[in-house]
């Protein structure tokens, strides 16, 4: 089986370690990320964990490069879907470049498994967690363009536009 890649960026009107602060802050996570709730110290090796609602575990990984504000990388087990959870482990990682405007912040999905569920869920996820955090720090207003179902992974990817 082999790996493919997504890749999403955009440019946030907010400085880099404000961006850092919304990827890493369970009170800004959990306005714009499937009502998630971000948990991790954030240090090489330590767990990361993004809770639901009911506090069961949605997504699980282990940090692997926490560099503030420039870089933050951890491993992936989309857990919370079922069609997923049993997908191998892939890594996220997430670029700021401070730039004139602000942050270019760009989403780098790795080690997927070439049709699986995380990458078809990923494709569809990652411009809409992009979004929602984009709007929360440039408005000060919570959208989560996430809240809508998710494709799911037997048939519904055309149609969600991935």
């Amino acid at each position: 089986m082999s790996n493919s890649e997504f890749v999403y960026m955009t440019v946030i009107a907010a400085p880099p370690d404000r961006v850092w602060q919304g990827l890493t802050t369970a009170e800004f996570t959990r306005q714009y990320w499937h009502a998630t709730r971000v948990r991790s110290d954030f240090t090489p090796g330590a767990k990361i964990e993004f809770l639901n609602p009911d506090d069961s575990v949605g997504v699980a990984g282990e940090i692997v490069t926490a560099e503030r504000p420039q870089e933050l990388s951890y491993t992936w087990r989309f857990l919370r879907n079922p069609d997923a959870a049993d997908d191998p482990v892939s890594l996220v990682t997430f670029r700021l470049e401070a730039i004139r405007a602000g942050t270019r912040l760009t989403v780098i999905h790795g080690r997927l498994a070439e049709g699986s569920a995380t990458a078809t869920l990923v494709a569809f996820g990652w411009p809409h967690v992009s979004a929602g955090l984009k709007t929360l720090l440039e408005t000060g207003n919570a959208v989560d363009f996430t809240a809508r179902e998710e494709p799911s992974c037997a048939g519904e990817q055309a149609a969600a536009g991935a």
